[in-house]
């Protein structure tokens, strides 16, 4: 099936016009469906695009809702095929940017068949039902194409697509490193350190956001070694607790890091660790390092550094610990490249994009979203060491000429306050996280630079997004659709509706296992009310009829009161409904009553009674006493640090 102006193209005329059996449509004709319905219905097979057009990204593009509905009305079976490899050649339609060949290597991805049920709607909305459907087709085959691999393996492939000489990643240090610098510095860098540990040995990163520890990351996974990612800005006691979970016996850091950014402190809850200076391993790189690099390593890395299976432990994370001492999150490199291929699934991200990245890479959305994504489509990458520098970052977005920007609500309400509305004037994507973007930072950013903010969901046991807003489905409020290739399953909680409850997800983006102090370094497989290799995440969401994902609190702390269990998660969020301008925290205190901590002044009993009615929850789930406060100590990624509520309550 093509349209009736290709049929006029002097090509197809020589070419295919007697060699392919084809039905020409015109497009602007809506009544040309019926004939396409018909030519399925009398048993024809018929090949159709639903993108309608030749990918200019590399990545999938707006698909009609036409095929979609032509397949849900004739009942047709649907063989999704995806032809990877093809928008690298002379005639494609990428940027004059993108790297192309004459015989580029060329995939072929078959699904299993499916259908598109009809949708039971009015008819004005079978179309863009039918649509969406056919949509999730096609973001499933997108994500069906990935390969099995490796960190490593997958940056030496990049590189090879896109060319040694791209450079694509720079930082405050005035430094732009090509594809053969990060190579050349993983490789180096990681043969000089795996001299000095062992195989499979956990090594602690305390290293800033610039290019060399990000190349450091890759160059310990190709040497088995597991990189953990400390979290340098929760603070000393979980700094140590996460060293402790990982069972970390050395860590790897700056001098000039620790002297800038004043964590002396840091340092000193390291105390009994051996610490390894980057600029003592830079040092020590000898001529023999530099001739093994030159004449073996260069040509071939893969060859010159040990195997390691898509399986095997990549990197180790650490969750926020809001509510317990921080826990170590293994993860694959399957579980990080899953990730990276659901994101890109639906985000058209190539190489003449230009990412801004002020998250830190201890983060699993600074990691995933703002470094690996970047890296492995060729996308340039700026990194930056601090979000908080609200004036800094936007005068690097204008210097930059990003494209992309990461960042989660607080960041961005900043960044938009001290911006000049031209800093973000190239800015096409926003991506944020951590937190839910209110709408008055949404409608800053619409109205005083013209961009969309793409809300998503995600933890750090699931390598970063669960859920995203993207251009193809975005809905304001909403974290967005699941990604492609996740599973879920929702934990009924007392006094909410049934398309509401705990989430419970699974998937090939998911841990490996937990690290805990009580058990340092033995992972514990993950494990829910469902099963093995499900997540609990201790989120209360709700999904609407057309599939989005609505994060209303946290359920993980229940209690049993008024004989009912209670969701301290779910106070909170009632509070929040009552005011929302303000911090809220619950917190049970003996014996057994329920304390609400609140930044809002005239919130009363009354106004809490009247949020819960209008949501339609119990007043069960109500707290017996309020107590005003100035502030609230939270952590980073604008949760209320518990830890530090307790004792004070």
């Amino acid at each position: 099936m093509i349209y009736t102006t290709a049929t006029c193209h002097r090509l197809f005329r020589l070419f295919s016009r007697r060699l392919v059996d084809y039905l020409a449509i015109d497009p602007n004709n809506p009544m040309e469906m019926k004939g396409v319905i018909r030519l399925i219905e009398s048993g024809r097979p018929v090949l159709i695009f639903p993108e309608g057009r030749v990918t200019t990204t590399g990545n999938l593009m707006k698909t009609y809702d036409g095929p979609g509905f032509i397949a849900a009305k004739s009942g047709a079976t649907i063989l999704p095929v995806r032809i990877d490899g093809a928008a690298r050649s002379r005639f494609s339609l990428l940027g004059s940017q993108a790297p192309r060949t004459w015989l580029p290597r060329i995939r072929l991805f078959v699904l299993p068949p499916t259908r598109i049920t009809p949708p039971s709607a009015p008819h004005g909305e079978q179309h863009y039902l039918a649509g969406q459907a056919m949509r999730r087709v096609m973001t499933d085959l997108m994500f069906a194409g990935r390969r099995e691999q490796t960190l490593p393996e997958a940056l030496v492939e990049a590189a090879r697509r896109r060319g040694r000489g791209w450079r694509l990643l720079g930082d405050v240090e005035h430094t732009d490193y090509s594809y053969n610098d990060i190579l050349r510095s993983a490789w180096v860098l990681g043969r000089k350190i795996a001299q000095r540990t062992a195989p499979d040995e956990t090594i602690g990163l305390l290293l800033p956001n610039v290019g060399a520890p990000l190349a450091l990351l890759f160059g310990l996974s190709a040497w088995r070694r597991i990189p953990a990612l400390l979290p340098y800005t929760a603070g000393n006691t979980s700094l140590r607790a996460a060293c402790t979970a990982a069972g970390i016996r050395r860590v790897i850091s700056s001098r000039e890091f620790i002297a800038r950014f004043k964590l002396e402190g840091s340092l000193r809850a390291l105390d009994g660790l051996e610490v390894l200076w980057l600029e003592d391993l830079r040092d020590a790189i000898s001529l023999g390092d530099r001739v093994w690099w030159l004449l073996r390593a260069r040509f071939s890395p893969l060859c010159a550094c040990p195997r390691s299976h898509a399986d095997d432990p990549a990197l180790v994370m650490f969750t926020a610990g809001s509510e317990e001492n921080p826990k170590g999150v293994l993860l694959s490199h399957r579980a990080l490249l899953a990730n990276v291929a659901q994101i890109r699934a639906v985000l058209d991200i190539s190489s003449n994009d230009v990412v801004l990245n002020a998250l830190p890479l201890h983060h699993s959305f600074g990691l995933t979203a703002g470094a690996l994504i970047p890296l492995l489509s060729g996308a340039k990458l700026f990194l930056y060491p601090s979000p908080q520098h609200h004036r800094v970052v936007p005068e690097l977005a204008y210097n930059s000429s990003a494209t992309i920007l990461c960042g989660n609500n607080s960041f961005l309400a900043n960044y938009g306050r001290h911006a000049h509305p031209y800093d973000f004037s190239r800015l096409r994507c926003v991506i944020a996280g951590g937190e839910k973007v209110t709408p008055e930072v949404r409608e800053l950013w619409f109205e005083k630079f013209g961009a969309r903010i793409f809300e998503g969901y995600g933890a750090t046991e699931a390598a970063c997004a669960i859920a995203l807003n993207n251009p193809m489905a975005s809905r304001w409020g909403s974290a967005g659709p699941l990604l492609p290739g996740i599973q879920h399953r929702l934990q009924p909680l007392l006094g909410l509706p049934a398309n509401a409850g705990v989430l419970h997800v699974a998937g090939p983006n998911m841990l490996s296992g937990y690290l805990r102090t009580t058990h340092p370094g033995v992972p514990a497989a993950p494990q829910s009310c469902f099963g093995p290799g499900w997540l609990d995440t201790g989120d209360v969401v709700s999904f609407d009829d057309d599939g989005f994902l609505h994060v209303l609190g946290r359920a993980k702390r229940l209690l049993t009161h008024a004989e009912a269990s209670v969701s301290l998660g779910l106070i909170e969020l009632i509070a929040t409904a009552a005011a929302p301008d303000a911090d809220h925290a619950a917190l049970e205190t003996p014996p057994g009553e329920i304390l609400l901590l609140t930044t809002a002044p005239a919130l009363d009993t009354e106004a809490l009674h009247t949020a819960a009615a209008r949501l339609g929850w119990p007043e069960h789930a109500l707290p017996a006493r309020i107590e005003h406060r100035a502030s609230l100590p939270m952590l980073a990624p604008g949760k209320p640090d518990y830890a530090a509520l307790t004792p004070s309550a």
